[in-house]
């Protein structure tokens, strides 16, 4: 059987502030969770048949679930749906060879959540001009050319004016976090988001804040979390956006 994993973290995990053996929510396809454990690492994983992985709604709440949990018991390097060992073997293979990486990334995320601010700031759309083989050289062509010419001169501000906001949020919150990630959404150029990895102890004060900055703000921002770090669970020389 593969063996799907969901998370790292320490080996011998146990809830916060308790004794008690880490009790874990079903995985995807009902499946029991367990930690197979290598030297200081253990993996979180269960079982599915070989290539039945495809992602659907309930796979990804029922992974999602697992993850959380993980979270809120211990720090955890989250992995990504589909993250697959052939069999048990491999996944102590796995942890065996990357224990110096997984065990420095743990480090860096102990005792943090990630948070989420989403900046949005609505384009204007590309207005319908007169058909393609009008002349350009006549009226009806220069008067489509300076159309689109000051749609896209509108979209450049507009694209401007989201990296100003962007980078306002990242200033404004990053004094609260300990690492900040950017995202800027390839499809849709209106949409950025700014990731925090932020300590469990400055949640709901980051919180505050972020009240306090929405309302200065002419972007709209969306805040989210706490999450499990996702998006800071990679190692510090792979070239991400990390501050």
């Amino acid at each position: 059987m593969s063996h799907l994993v969901y998370g790292i973290v320490f080996a011998s995990c146990r809830s916060h502030g308790s004794d008690e053996a880490l009790v874990l929510p079903a995985g995807v396809g009902g499946a029991p969770v367990r930690l197979i454990e290598e030297g200081s690492l253990a993996a979180a994983v269960s079982t599915m048949a070989p290539g039945d992985t495809a992602p659907n709604v309930a796979r990804a709440l029922s992974f999602s679930r697992v993850v959380e949990a993980l979270h809120s018991a211990q720090t955890v390097l989250p992995m990504r749906y589909g993250c697959v060992c052939r069999d048990e073997a491999e996944v102590v293979n796995r942890l065996r060879g990357r224990a110096g990486e997984y065990a420095a990334i743990l480090r860096r995320l102990d005792g943090c959540a990630e948070m989420g601010v989403r900046i949005l700031l609505p384009l204007e759309r590309t207005p319908s001009g007169p058909p393609l083989f009008v002349e350009v050289g006549g009226p009806s062509g220069r008067d489509y050319l300076m159309r689109r010419a000051a749609t896209y001169a509108h979209a450049e501000a507009a694209r401007c004016a989201l990296a100003v906001s962007t980078e306002h949020v990242r200033q404004a919150l990053g004094g609260l976090a300990v690492r900040t990630a950017i995202d800027h959404d390839r499809e849709n150029a209106g949409l950025s988001t700014v990731h925090f990895l932020v300590r469990r102890a400055s949640v709901e004060l980051f919180r505050a804040e972020f009240r306090r900055i929405e309302r200065m703000e002419p972007a709209r921002l969306l805040l989210s979390g706490p999450w499990p770090p996702s998006s800071f669970a990679v190692p510090e020389q792979d070239g991400s956006r990390h501050d």
